[in-house]
């Protein structure tokens, strides 16, 4: 067990999250190994943020410590699950942020400050490690398991001068059990209140020394498997919620919401049966069990085939088209590592790492659908039915030779056809090696080299092959024996099977087999890290040491993208799920060679307002093969004036590199649905300028309906430059005389970074275009509209364009104090966000979006445990608070009729029992107050992942230890 004196230098060197009173490794013992930081023997550790052990855990650098045993205790599964709760951090990648077509569902990315994940640099045990993914430089901590995590430390602030690029942000360090002795293993299993979305969770541990206490062995393992939900899962989310020009609107400032918020928002040709819509009377038409009947809106919203209205007179054969979107993916992950560590001599040690994951996600699924856009079944869009087609039923013969038609156009998902769910299977793979020892009493020494990869496999099964479907759907009746034949002889000589547009019945084999085709892809990431550090003591001042830390390393890293040969040719677009399989081969690799150095100089030390100072440095230069050279560094200072009260600082200059994905990704071209344009009637006024630069652009009057069929060209960019980040922390941490069990942290911290690389999604591209104050823009000439005004061409490729800034102050709060026969303990950690903005053209104040204040930046985040501890219980109380926040923060008050977003709170619960054979039992519930999302058409569902959608979940754990 952790002693009160590690405990309290933790709650003094950081807002710490949580406070150890579980079973886990002495602090030093679990974070001196770190495979870059030699152990020092008096005890020091590695505190993230610096590469030098200290004799204490205060740091220049705020730094958040969460204990994952007491996060496990209320539930959480792994390590991302926990992170979310840390204010700093906003949803990643993960399971409750991943969408219906994300080709990165099953993975984990940590997201400091909401700047991206490609800006947070995750570690494990202070170690680079291999990116979950060929499209960017991220690490996916579900490979990690969940029994070997010890702790997790988030530091504030550019760290690329410690750890290398990508840490502009920030860096979080993962820092796993080593040197554990026996075996413990611990099962989770809980469900929600609602008999779904299961969770399972079993983790192993096991260790022990041997030769004479020479070696030692951590091996941990974990197996996890939790069930997915779906938007159709919860009353909530079920309808389709949504935001609607409203027609009484006059214009700006006239107290009129220019927008309203409808809660049955239907698209009618979204439907689940046969739809056909008539032009001449601008009414869709379902054919459904031998029933033709027009389908009819409550409030009719817009007008054309691609009109949108409010509530259905049928909705037995109509659904929200996010019925299936997940709001928590599913998946099954397994993870193992092993630490392990052997004195070869007194002087030198060795020391491995092995680690494997793989995890296979489940929930994405969709039912194949078309309309008569070019995007299904490009170039010819969606099925349709002439009226010499056997199939067709009497009654709709009869309806279109009434209106003198000869031919309809088919919209309707495929419900009868089988379900295409995204099959995808991550691993993930590291080895590592090094070498340590002692130079002298005060200088040590360690080699390493690191090995990883990341693989990932993606089938999609039951796609269309565009060829054959044309084919199958357009039927005549044979000359010869009247019986339904494909139109095409070519594809009848062929084999072509035809098919019933207006059937619901099940697909037959023979059909499935014609035109059904399984698409499948692959990618792959290695890593290769060489290196050598030093770190010791120069010489002494009176004041103290002066430490320092220096290295030099070699990293490369090589990617693979491999398409379907189907996909390649177009024959067999996943639809709905584009974003999922490569659309294409590509392959790159990547070089840097990197030398650093760290200094820690004592200036005073007991002196009269200088009980304490210190400053410190870092300096790193990296040099890349194909981007050229980088210098970062950091400064940084520790004032304690008087016992109890220190003050700190850093000051330092980071870069991020474009990775494999924003180089080397191949430029491709697709067709987008219906859009929201700038210079839609609704939208044309919407800003000073907006209205004479639609003009300009192409579009003079406000146009009556969306653009649809939109070519978008996106991308990769080989000219691309490094990000560079400048970012300063300030603070203090209190611990007062009178109550020593007590620790408070503030700290503001301020991330500036320019030359951002972004693609900038299509409608901000559009926007950009028709906002600044004149056409002569970076954007507008990626932007095409044809003779119609409307656009046909938005090029979406990365290019270094923007500047982000964000500012803040987190408060941590730690207290312990003696009740009875046991121990209450307060952790809190919160963040206050000032601002967060990007500047898409920097020095154009047009250009500016704000997000602080937003649903996806709230001003404030807070995250309280409460625990009591006795010898054999333990009672935890979680609360998370969301502070009240905006739809979009940048529009006036009337341009919505409901722009806020309330406050929320979640509270976690749970009971432990300990036992004296070893066992553990623990009964607990997540969301104690079964507190729903809010109820707002904002993105709050899927792929939202700040509001909990499962609701009041019970698990049960129970742990034995031999």
């Amino acid at each position: 067990m952790r002693t009160s004196k590690q405990l309290l230098l933790a709650g003094l060197a950081s807002s710490a999250l949580t406070v150890s009173t579980g079973h886990a490794q002495e602090l030093a013992q679990s974070s001196a190994t770190s495979p870059t930081v030699a152990p020092d023997d008096t005890g020091a550790i590695v505190v993230t943020g610096s590469r030098i052990p200290r004799r204490e855990l205060e740091s220049a650098m705020p730094v958040t410590v969460m204990d994952f045993d007491e996060m496990a205790k209320l539930g959480r599964l792994n390590a991302y699950d926990a992170l979310r709760l840390v204010p700093a951090l906003s949803p990643g990648t993960g399971a409750y942020t991943s969408g219906r077509s994300d080709s990165q569902a099953g993975a984990a990315y940590l997201n400091l400050r909401n700047l991206g994940a490609n800006r947070t640099l995750v570690l494990i045990d202070g170690q680079r490690q291999v990116s979950g993914t060929v499209t960017a430089s991220q690490v996916d901590i579900n490979m990690i398991p969940a029994g070997m995590i010890d702790r997790m430390e988030v530091v504030t602030g550019g760290a690329a001068a410690i750890y290398g690029a990508d840490a502009v942000t920030g860096a979080v360090n993962i820092i796993t059990k080593k040197d554990f002795q026996g075996f413990r293993i611990t099962a989770q299993q809980g469900i929600s209140q609602r008999g779904d979305a299961p969770e399972t969770n079993i983790s192993l541990l096991a260790g022990g020394k041997f030769a004479d206490d020479r070696g030692s062995v951590t091996i941990g393992a974990t197996y996890l498997k939790t069930g997915a939900l779906l938007q159709s899962d919860r009353a909530f989310s079920r309808n389709h919620l949504s935001f609607w020009p409203n027609p009484a609107n006059t214009g700006p400032r006239d107290g009129i919401p220019d927008n309203l918020s409808y809660n049955e928002f239907y698209l009618p040709y979204n439907s689940d049966v046969p739809a056909l819509y008539i032009p001449n009377n601008d009414t869709f038409y379902t054919y459904f069990q031998g029933q033709l009947q027009p389908l009819l809106g409550k409030e009719k919203l817009s007008t054309g085939e691609f009109a949108r209205v409010n509530g259905i007179n049928n909705p037995d054969v109509i659904r929200s088209y996010q019925y299936y979107y997940p709001m928590r993916l599913g998946q099954r992950t397994i993870a193992g590592m092993a630490n392990f560590s052997y004195d070869l001599a007194d002087w030198v040690k060795f020391g491995a790492r092995f680690s494997y994951g793989r995890t296979q996600p489940s929930g994405q699924i969709s039912l194949y659908r078309e309309d008569s856009r070019t995007l299904f079944a490009a170039p010819f869009g969606g099925a349709v039915a002439r009226i010499d087609n056997p199939y067709m039923p009497e009654s709709v013969r009869t309806l279109l030779t009434g209106f003198g038609l000869t031919r309809a156009n088919i919209s309707r998902y495929y419900e009868n056809w089988p379900k295409i769910e995204v099959r995808e299977d991550r691993q993930t793979l590291t080895t590592s090696q090094n070498l340590g020892g002692k130079i002298s009493n005060s200088v040590s020494w360690q080699v390493y080299y690191q090995y990883g990869r990341t693989t990932q496999d993606m089938t999609v099964p039951n796609i269309p092959r565009t060829s054959r479907w044309v084919a199958a759907r357009d039927v005549i009746a044979d000359p010869v024996t009247g019986q339904p034949v494909c139109r095409d002889t070519a594809a009848r000589a062929a084999g072509c099977v035809p098919y019933n547009l207006f059937t619901s019945d099940p697909m037959t084999q023979a059909q499935q087999d014609y035109i059904l085709t399984t698409v499948r892809g692959r990618s792959e990431i290695s890593q290769n890290l060489f290196g050598a550090d030093l770190n010791g003591t120069l010489f002494q001042l009176p004041a103290g040491d002066v430490s320092f830390a220096a290295g030099v390393g070699r990293r490369t890293e090589s990617a693979t993208m491999t398409g379907d040969p189907q996909t390649l040719s177009g024959d067999a677009r996943p639809g709905g799920f584009e974003g999922v399989v490569p659309s294409t081969n590509a392959q790159g690799s990547l070089g840097v060679t990197e030398a650093y150095g760290e200094l820690v100089v004592p200036i005073l030390r007991d002196r009269p307002f200088f009980r304490r100072l210190e400053v410190e440095g870092a300096y790193r230069y990296s040099d890349y093969r194909d981007l050229g050279d980088t210098h970062t560094w950091k400064a940084g200072a520790m004032w304690e004036p008087v016992e109890g009260l220190t003050i700190r600082g850093t000051r330092s200059r980071s870069v991020r590199v474009p990775n494999f994905g924003e180089l080397f990704a191949p430029v491709n071209t697709g067709i987008t649905g219906s859009i929201s344009d700038p210079c839609l009637f609704v939208n044309y006024n919407a800003t000073p300028t907006r209205a004479a630069n639609c003009a300009a652009s192409g579009a003079p009057t406000p146009l009556a309906n969306y653009s649809d069929n939109v070519i978008v060209q996106s991308g990769g960019n080989p000219d691309l430059r490094p990000e560079v980040s400048n970012s300063y922390t300030f603070g203090t941490i209190i611990q007062p005389r009178f109550a020593r069990d007590l620790s408070i942290t503030v700290d503001y911290w301020n991330i500036e970074i320019k030359d951002v690389i972004t693609t900038f999604p299509l409608l901000q591209m559009l926007n950009y275009c028709v906002d600044l104050p004149t056409t002569d823009n970076p954007f507008c000439p990626y932007v095409q509209r044809g003779p119609d005004g409307k656009v046909t061409f938005v090029s979406t490729q990365n290019v270094n364009a923007a500047s982000l800034s964000v500012e803040g102050v987190d408060i941590g709060v730690n207290y312990r104090l003696p009740l009875g026969s046991g121990r209450l303990n307060f952790a809190f950690n919160g963040s206050y966000l000032i601002q967060r903005r990007i500047e898409a053209v920097p020095g154009e104040p047009a250009s500016i979006i704000k997000y602080a204040g937003g649903y996806s930046d709230p001003r404030f985040r807070g995250y309280l445990l409460t625990s009591f501890d006795t010898e054999r219980y333990t009672v935890s109380l979680g609360t998370q608070f969301i502070s009240a926040a905006k739809v979009d923060p940048n529009v006036s008050e009337e341009f919505y009729d409901d722009n806020d977003i309330p406050a929320m709170v979640y509270n976690d619960v749970q009971v432990t029992r300990r036992f004296d054979n070893g066992l553990e039992i623990g009964l607990g519930i997540k969301n104690l107050l079964d507190t729903k999302p809010p109820y707002n058409p904002a993105t709050l569902y899927g792929g939202g992942g700040r509001y909990d959608p499962i609701g009041r979940t019970f698990f049960a754990r129970a742990g034995l230890n031999f």
